[in-house]
């Protein structure tokens, strides 16, 4: 393959990409979509919904609306915030001793 040849390709490939990228949204819902489905048969969350928007060239808004049981939230919260709520209970609990 000679230099000008590769040349040609480097150059085309942006611009095919740009014709692409309007159909992210789509693309970026279904594969949130599929693993997210992966966390329900789990049983780690109850139901989703994945909304994606284009709110301009290479920029989205991406929303996921979980539904969570008691337990399922308490897991999640552990998993994610674990210092966070350990310090909350420590605030909590100091605050109950007082009054």
């Amino acid at each position: 393959m000679s230099y000008s040849v590769r040349k040609k390709l480097f150059r085309l490939i942006p611009k095919i990409a740009f014709v692409f990228e309007p159909l992210a949204p789509r693309a970026i819902s279904y594969f949130l979509s599929r693993e997210v489905t992966k966390l329900k048969k789990l049983g780690l969350i109850y139901a989703f919904q994945t909304k994606t928007k284009r709110l301009g060239k290479f920029h989205y808004l991406i929303e996921i609306d979980l539904d969570l049981t008691s337990p399922q939230t308490q897991y999640f919260m552990k998993k994610i915030f674990p210092s966070k709520i350990s310090d909350f209970k420590t605030r909590f609990q100091s605050l109950k001793s007082k009054l």
